[in-house]
């Protein structure tokens, strides 16, 4: 079932004839009206929107239809009748999943609306991250032995956990493995998962109970935030650095100013040690800072994030920098001046 929202127009109206005469169920709308009135009794399975409609732009149009709840998650095809481009951006920023260009290939098209069809059902089939303790839990006390797989907002699936017998066995979640995978994706309220029984489950490298897994993953995931409006009484700092005399000189001086502070090199830091700890600060070496900030934020880190300061060694020339890659970083310090502008630093982690 196909609904059209369109004008009047030659090419739309051809396009119509051949859709139908593939068999598609269609029915044709030139206001919002009729159209809102017709899903009271009926929904689509797609909606094809030309960018013709006199009453209202193309952004005004998708937000009226993204507003009609019942067909919020239809999946919406623009139609582009003119040369003009931003017909075809605009569709594409305000929630159409496709668009097409003038002259229209019935060939394409059809393909087309088929394959965004099958996308919307896949979708719908999708639990959000929020169930996924529940889920787990449940797969725990059943004893089942299956895989969840995750997907992102693009539908592409970033990871995936193995069941066996009710205890995981196995995840992984971008460069991240076993358990570092689990608390992440468990942590990611942006992501959506399926989950599909298994006779038998192939990678078996670790045996977790996954209930031990949700108490930690629970423990980051209040932790992991940076407190707003919030004094805390007690703020603890983890320092990463593969230098271990650097390390452990900046642990002294912020031991000395009464905070707990605890220090690990790169190979040895994990998400686990990260949930355990709960510190309100980083402060990371800049040579393994990038592999650390992926480790810990798939997506990048932002300002909302615990704020993460990057001392350098004297062989970085310029230390005036607020990203590591895709990633923002608090400050940065030179290891050698660390002692002396240690207060400086706090103060743009917001400590003092």
């Amino acid at each position: 079932m196909l609904f059209f929202l369109n004008a009047p127009d030659k090419q739309i109206s051809y396009l119509y004839e051949q859709l139908k005469g593939r068999n598609f169920e269609l029915s044709s709308f030139d206001n919002l009206f009729e159209f809102k009135r017709r899903i009271t009794k009926e929904k689509p399975d797609l909606i094809l929107v030309a960018d013709n409609m006199k009453e209202k732009n193309i952004v005004d149009l998708l937000n009226a239809i993204q507003a009609i709840e019942d067909i919020n998650k239809v999946p919406v095809i623009g139609l582009v009748t003119s040369a003009n481009d931003q017909s075809a951006i605009a569709f594409l920023q305000n929630g159409a999943v496709d668009c097409m260009h003038a002259p229209f290939s019935i060939e394409e098209l059809t393909v087309r609306i088929h394959l965004r069809i099958q996308e919307s059902e896949l979708k719908q089939h999708f639990t959000s991250s929020t169930f996924f303790w529940n889920e787990a839990q449940e797969k725990e006390q059943g004893k089942r032995t299956g895989i969840f797989k995750f997907y992102d907002e693009q539908n592409t699936e970033v990871g995936n956990v193995l069941v066996k017998e009710g205890r995981m066995v196995y995840a992984t979640y971008g460069s991240l493995i076993k358990e570092d995978a689990f608390l992440q994706l468990a942590c990611n309220e942006n992501l959506r998962f399926v989950f599909s029984d298994l006779a038998e489950v192939s990678r078996t490298q670790i045996n977790e109970g996954i209930t031990n897994l949700l108490m930690e993953a629970a423990k980051l995931k209040d932790e992991i935030k940076k407190q707003e409006g919030e004094k805390l009484e007690e703020f603890k700092i983890l320092i990463i650095d593969e230098n271990r005399i650097a390390r452990i000189m900046a642990s002294r001086t912020l031991k000395k100013l009464g905070y707990e502070c605890k220090v690990t090199s790169p190979e040895e830091m994990t998400v686990r040690f990260m949930a355990n700890f709960t510190p309100q600060l980083l402060i990371l070496d800049y040579q393994d800072s990038e592999r650390i900030l992926n480790m810990l934020w798939p997506n990048p880190r932002t300002e909302k994030d615990i704020p993460v300061i990057i001392y350098c060694d004297d062989d970085i020339i310029d230390i005036n920098f607020d990203r590591i890659k895709n990633h923002i970083i608090t400050g940065t310090v030179y290891k050698r001046k660390f002692h002396e502008e240690v207060n400086l630093i706090l103060q743009k982690a917001q400590i003092l």
